[in-house]
């Protein structure tokens, strides 16, 4: 059985989408979302998830990726003002890796984190947390479980929706007899198939969410 996700209303990409309108979407993150590991960007995350997504909107839809490798809390703090600029009706935020590389306290990470959706929220956009990923460079960081944990207590004190990258991916290799290098051989990025697993599985969840908007 795949691991649930939190299925939590999106009330701007929901009124978007039943008025035909068009809907812009960025995806703010690291790695993941810049699509690193991918063997061309047609097959990284964002653009799977944005062909994911064209079934189910029938107006225009622009997906701008935000995605920049190595970037921690810090780094995308000091990218908000782009972020904002874009005047999206949903940012879909990923981090909370590189910031245990970088052996940044979890509770600094939390506080940077929470004012930038918080900041996001309150200029009009909807919200979505992407967990972070399993893979061997994680699985090696004694701290990472808090961090993962905090992303998901994040979500829930902002009452965004969360998509539990980790345990759905354990749920990915068993389900297809792969290990977890198989899915990120580098020991930290995806590969297309993993790209592709993702892509398609956000998409289908965010769609979700702005479902349960009557």
């Amino acid at each position: 059985m795949t691991p649930p996700t939190s299925v939590r209303p999106l009330p701007r990409l929901a009124a978007r989408i039943r008025a035909r309108a068009p809907v812009r979407i960025t995806l703010f993150g690291s790695s993941t979302t810049e699509g690193i590991g991918a063997s061309s960007p047609e097959h990284g995350y964002a653009a799977v998830l944005e062909r994911s997504l064209r079934p189910h909107i029938a107006g225009s839809l622009t997906v701008i990726n935000r995605g920049v490798g190595g970037d921690g809390a810090a780094e995308m703090h000091r990218r908000l003002p782009d972020v904002l600029a874009d005047d999206a009706d949903l940012v879909v935020w990923q981090g909370g890796t590189n910031d245990v590389s970088q052996k940044i306290g979890v509770e600094s990470f939390v506080a940077c984190s929470r004012q930038d959706l918080a900041a996001l929220r309150d200029a009009g956009a909807d919200i979505a947390l992407v967990g972070q990923q399993w893979c061997r460079a994680m699985d090696e960081e004694p701290a990472f479980p808090d961090y993962r944990h905090a992303v998901e207590a994040l979500a829930g004190a902002l009452g965004a929706p969360y998509f539990p990258r980790f345990a759905i991916m354990h749920h990915w290799c068993e389900a297809r007899g792969m290990t977890r290098d198989e899915m990120s051989p580098d020991g930290l990025h995806m590969n297309d198939v993993g790209y592709a697993l993702l892509g398609e599985a956000v998409a289908h969840w965010l769609i979700a969410c702005a479902e349960t908007v009557r």
